[in-house]
């Protein structure tokens, strides 16, 4: 893969509530850096908030490579639906 080919994604990971919000940047390197940079800023004062720019070929290579960001997220959506569903009655 070239570089010209890698994708940037922001991952804002606030730790408390296992929520990982990712913005797919494209391949423009210092627009990317940019972002990062402004969501870095925008977060430095709270130690509960990691900001990390990553490049790969794909958002499923990143759901690999990095998946302790993703899986904490999926489980708090699991809690959601579940408490929604028991609201219900449903489960």
């Amino acid at each position: 893969m070239s570089p010209d080919e890698i994708s940037y994604f922001l991952i804002v990971y606030n730790i408390p509530a296992d929520r990982a919000e990712v913005f797919q940047l494209g391949t423009d390197y210092k627009r990317a850096l940019e972002a990062y940079n402004k969501a870095e800023e925008s977060h430095r004062d709270n130690p509960d908030v990691e900001v990390v720019l990553l490049g790969s070929d794909s958002m499923e290579t990143l759901y690999k490579t990095h998946s302790s960001y993703f899986e904490l997220s999926e489980r708090h959506i699991d809690e959601i639906v579940g408490r929604e569903l028991a609201e219900l009655g449903l489960r």
